[in-house]
């Protein structure tokens, strides 16, 4: 790593401009689900709104969501709305098709069984994207799983379990159309606000091993920023070697802390040597604090450098990384500086 702190690198990166296509896919498939499944409820029956409905919302706007979805590089989002519009589409032409070619046989109306095999593949499909949701965030998972949860409703009723399954799959059905309207809302809300108003919950606010993939980078970002801010200026004490070592160890600590995996006691320790090993080079404690929050900030750039968040998604994730550095780099700053003015290590994290 020592090496690379020397070199000169120049990185292009080009910001995808273009709108969130996820909302639209999402309300798409909520308003959709909900109005299908009022008449699985049975409240009403199959009409011609409902079929509209499917065609063009919960079938084209999908579709476009999903084209969209592939220009931002987006292979779930991709997969998600294009197979959902399509899946719309397929059931209009399970409706339509017997009514269109009545008198031919291979567009007659599928049994009962047939159909309940229709909705077991789609429900597996479901079941596999839904694991995919684990990486993403709790609102999406709570879409897919009572998503799957209806598939399998639905194909338990048409194998033969009778209509109550049927009004319970539709019972359900409108609560899965609600969670995604949920999900919709909270990106639009959210963006439009620049705010999180509603919660999407995010899994993690940085990819595990994040800090240690990006390490290098990262230090080197860091000890050229050091050498140059006009606030560490006695750290030219300080060699590159003895920088780099220190920020690959705090850099660490920061991966395992995020990963949920915090060694409070390691952190602590760390931070209390390094604070006491800067008093006894005589450099300023406001440079010690100056140079522990350059670092933050620098893992901070990183993550914005490198898209952990790119849409209005991913803006309580970015909420959420602030707030987790600020507690982790809020540690380092205590334990420096009780080491650099002599106190003892605490027997127990204070914090």
């Amino acid at each position: 790593m020592a090496n690379s702190i020397t070199s000169n690198e120049t990185v292009t990166k080009l910001l995808d401009t273009n709108a969130n296509p996820a909302p639209l896919g999402l309300m798409g498939f909520g308003l959709t689900t909900i109005l299908l499944n009022i008449h699985n409820a049975g409240f009403y029956d199959l009409n011609a709104m409902i079929l509209a409905m499917g065609i063009f919302y919960g079938g084209v706007a999908q579709i476009i969501a999903g084209v969209m979805e592939w220009r931002k590089n987006n292979t779930f989002g991709t997969l998600a709305f294009t197979s959902y519009g399509l899946f719309w589409l397929t059931l209009a032409g399970i409706w339509l098709l017997p009514a269109i070619f009545p008198n031919t046989k291979l567009a007659g109306s599928p049994s009962e069984l047939a159909l309940a095999w229709y909705f077991v593949a789609w429900g597996v499909f479901t079941g596999y994207m839904f694991l995919g949701t684990l990486k993403l965030n709790r609102a999406l998972q709570v879409v897919f799983a009572l998503l799957t949860i209806l598939f399998f409703l639905l194909a338990v009723r048409d194998f033969g379990g009778g209509a109550i399954f049927g009004k319970i799959a539709g019972w359900e059905g409108i609560l899965t159309g609600l969670s995604a309207l949920y999900a919709a809302a909270a990106q639009i809300l959210n963006e439009t606000y620049r705010r999180v108003v509603l919660p999407l919950g995010p899994i993690s606010q940085l990819p595990r091993g994040f800090v240690t993939e990006h390490g290098e980078e990262i230090a080197t970002m860091w000890l050229q920023d050091l050498r140059r801010s006009p606030q560490t200026p006695s750290y030219g004490v300080v060699s590159d070697a003895e920088l780099v070592n220190a920020s690959e160890f705090a850099l660490v600590q920061v991966d395992e802390y995020f990963g949920g995996n915090p060694a409070d006691s390691e952190i602590g320790a760390f931070f209390h040597k390094l604070g006491a090993t800067r008093a006894a080079q005589g450099l300023p404690l406001a440079e010690l604090i100056s140079a522990i929050l350059l670092l933050k900030r620098e893992i901070w750039m990183s993550a914005r450098t490198h898209g952990i968040w790119e849409s209005a998604m991913d803006l309580q994730r970015a909420v959420d990384l602030n707030r987790e550095l600020g507690r982790f780099f809020d540690r380092a700053v205590y334990y420096a500086t009780a080491g650099y003015t002599g106190l003892p290590l605490p027997a127990k994290d204070v914090f």
